[in-house]
């Protein structure tokens, strides 16, 4: 059985294949860096929209809970409520939305450090030859005597 699942497995590494990424569509630095900005302001709208919708949703679900608990303490138990807690529902999705939102602000945070290190980078040169396909950062320091 074992060198059955063996064969198998190599029978299946033969037939798969890989990407091939072309050479000529890289972008330039000035639009990676429109790119990672643009993304960055996208998410970081969502981020927000998301989270204020969610806090929202769940100061309402909040209050509506808080009015039903009122109506039973101002009738002393003596009428019976329906649907008690109508406002649970907007609770759970509005914490929920809160918490969708965390993964938006992370991926903004990335794609600003991204097009702030792409708007950095310089090429590289050598003697007035210049290194194509050949990025780094600049870092610079001063030390005072």
């Amino acid at each position: 059985m074992k060198f059955l699942c063996l064969v198998i497995l190599i029978i299946s590494f033969q037939f798969s294949s890989a990407q091939l990424i072309d050479g000529t569509t890289t972008m330039t630095t000035e639009e990676q860096f429109n790119y990672h900005s643009f993304k960055q302001k996208r998410n970081k709208t969502v981020a927000w929209i998301l989270f204020g919708s969610g806090i929202l949703m769940t100061m309402s679900g909040i209050v509506i809970n808080s009015a039903d608990e009122y109506v039973e303490v101002f009738t002393l138990g003596l009428k019976e409520v329906e649907d008690v807690h109508k406002g649970d529902w907007l609770i759970y999705v509005g914490g929920a939305a809160t918490l969708a939102s965390i993964p938006f602000f992370i991926s903004a945070g990335k794609h600003k450090s991204k097009a702030t290190v792409t708007l950095k980078a310089q090429q590289n040169s050598v003697v007035q030859e210049t290194l194509y396909n050949s990025n780094s950062l600049a870092i610079g320091f001063k030390i005072d005597f």
